[in-house]
């Protein structure tokens, strides 16, 4: 689900399939609750963060999300 308009934009998807479809340097705020590894499990999918099989998968794939967010959002937000 989304709803784009010339004054705001609201996506309901996977951020991974989203991040890298939007412009860089593009978004002014983003709100978001990231998986931490281990702490809870919100699905049984493998592409699912909560659902790592270590820290250091969790952090290869949440890097991801990190380096992504960092390249769509506005220099100094």
């Amino acid at each position: 689900m989304q709803t784009v308009t010339d004054a705001y934009a609201i996506y309901c998807a996977d951020c991974c399939e989203v991040l890298p479809s939007l412009p860089s340097e593009s978004i002014h705020l983003s709100c978001y609750s990231p998986p931490f590894c281990g702490l809870y499990h919100y699905s049984s999918s493998d592409r699912d963060l909560s659902n790592s099989r270590s820290k250091d998968e969790f952090m290869e794939h949440y890097g991801f999300v990190v380096e992504q967010l960092a390249r769509v959002t506005l220099p100094g937000r």
